[in-house]
């Protein structure tokens, strides 16, 4: 879907030794555009559409054969930028593919750092080009995304059944050109969790962004196309073989359950749970406990997850973006009939505003915490846990931006003050 067939101008030894010519080329912006050019008419004259796996699950095994076995191992992130990686990423040849592979890693080390972020800045390159020349095919003009602080801020939102369906042109933050809302969506998928967030592995299942049922905030910004700002892919529960929460990362022995009774409490008065969930519920592990719960859903038909929450825009508005997200797509949710959203949520502002409201809540809390894990390497907390959406709603109605604000700052200041305590 995001491959785009150039047609070929080169024959294939022009081709390579304009790509090993770029070895010594500085990193500018004109350089990076013809790397990128040069290595999809490769790809596409020598039908290398994985030439980036190759490249990427060749130096993971390679590195994983030199570490300790019982080293623990990383993400692709984490292992691919480790210190043995720079001991052998650039330098060691491929075996078994052709020699052009270890130029085209050289240059992409040199050009955007490592491997990794060049695959993730090549699919971003091919979706604008499919833009482009969709553009093209059809006469129209080029359009440039409006700056948003010189627009009015008209918001709308909405749930899509299946965004792969929907022809509506959409522009972004992050290319010149409008694009179908799948390709664009795609796009501020890969800008969010790929680029910002290092989560390298979502580069193998891009089109899970690329269709099926979608929250979208856009903003109106004069013409005729909108600006997207947002998404979230929307899973309901006879989708549940597929849900992150059931993946088996989310499944080891390094989450840790976190449950209460005020949480089972919350989750037999929902009407959406059977009643003496202490009965029916097994602690052994987070895996039983998910599964167990999911058994005693009496109203499928109010249970999601919501996954894949993707925050796009200028960088001194992401913030408002953020809180425009979580409560229309709250309220949107709570509006068509799904009560209960499954979430997995890492972002400390976010939580803390959940949190937040929690303490403020007398009957039924609007977000229950299921179970926790530390992000390796960094001070993040990871957290599964249910969304109350009529609740929630309520609470994004009545708290303004300048209230959500403030609610996650009081709340940093409680847990800092709890940590010198």
């Amino acid at each position: 879907m995001y491959d785009i067939n150039i047609t070929p101008s080169y024959t294939q030894i022009t081709l390579q030794q304009k790509i090993t010519s770029l070895s010594a080329a500085q990193p500018t912006e004109n350089n990076k555009r013809a790397f990128m050019r040069y290595v999809n008419e490769y790809m596409y004259e020598n039908h290398y559409f994985d030439l980036f796996e190759k490249i990427v699950s060749y130096r993971v095994n390679e590195i994983h054969q030199a570490q300790d076995p019982d080293a623990p191992r990383g993400n692709l992130y984490t292992t691919l930028t480790s210190p043995l990686a720079e001991s052998i990423n650039g330098i060691r040849p491929f075996k078994d593919h052709p020699s052009l592979f270890l130029y085209i890693e050289r240059i992409a080390m040199a050009f955007y750092g490592d491997i990794l972020m060049c695959w993730a800045e090549f699919k971003a390159f091919q979706i604008s080009e499919q833009a482009r020349a969709n553009l093209q095919a059809h006469h129209e003009e080029r359009q440039v995304p409006a700056e948003m602080e010189n627009v009015s801020e008209m918001y709308r939102y909405e749930v899509v059944e299946d965004i792969r369906n929907d022809e509506r042109l959409f522009l972004t933050s992050h290319s010149p050109y409008p694009m179908t809302l799948s390709l664009a969506n795609v796009l501020i998928n890969l800008e969010t969790f790929v680029k910002q967030q290092h989560w390298y592995e979502m580069l193998y299942y891009l089109d899970i962004s690329a269709s099926g049922e979608h929250f979208i905030l856009y903003q109106d910004v004069g013409g005729n196309t909108p600006l997207l700002l947002s998404s979230a892919l929307i899973q309901r529960y006879d989708q549940h073989d597929n849900w992150l929460t059931f993946d088996p990362f989310f499944q080891t022995d390094n989450w840790t359950l976190t449950l209460s009774n005020e949480k089972i409490h919350t989750l037999e008065k929902s009407g959406v749970f059977s009643n003496s969930l202490k009965n029916k519920i097994n602690t052994k592990s987070v895996e039983k406990f998910d599964y167990s719960l999911l058994r005693t859903v009496t109203q499928k038909q109010a249970v999601c997850e919501i996954i894949r929450m993707a925050i796009s825009g200028p960088r001194e508005k992401l913030n408002h973006v953020l809180y425009l997200t979580l409560k229309y797509l709250t309220m949107k949710l709570a509006d068509i009939g799904l009560e209960v959203a499954y979430t997995i949520v890492e972002q400390p502002s976010i939580l803390g505003f959940y949190q937040s409201v929690n303490n403020d809540s007398n009957n039924i809390l609007p977000y229950v915490s299921i179970c926790k894990q530390q992000v390796a390497g960094t001070a993040l907390t990871t957290y599964q846990g249910i969304v109350f959406t009529g609740p929630m709603s309520q609470a994004f109605e009545e708290n303004s931006f300048r209230d959500y604000n403030k609610r996650i700052v009081s709340m940093r200041k409680l847990a800092r003050a709890s940590a010198n305590a």
